[in-house]
């Protein structure tokens, strides 16, 4: 298999993943609990901007797979 096809087989495995983890992830009645690290708060929102952050990496991660050139 080509470096190529095989990049985007596996970015697109990741991606599937990466949306299911986050539909999950914010359908979770847990979300709405607060975890307190010293003084800093790190509630919902910032929970959200998480899942956010990493669902567009696995988007990028797909789509820069194809730009990847093949050895020859």
């Amino acid at each position: 298999m080509k470096v190529r096809r095989t990049l985007r087989l596996i970015s697109l495995v990741m991606l599937i993943v990466a949306v299911v983890f986050v539909f999950c992830a914010l359908s979770n009645p847990a979300l709405g609990k607060v975890i307190y690290i010293g003084t800093f708060e790190f509630g919902p929102d910032l929970w959200r901007v998480c899942y956010a952050i990493y669902a567009i990496v696995m988007v990028a991660l797909f789509g820069i797979s194809f730009f990847v050139k093949d050895k020859k």
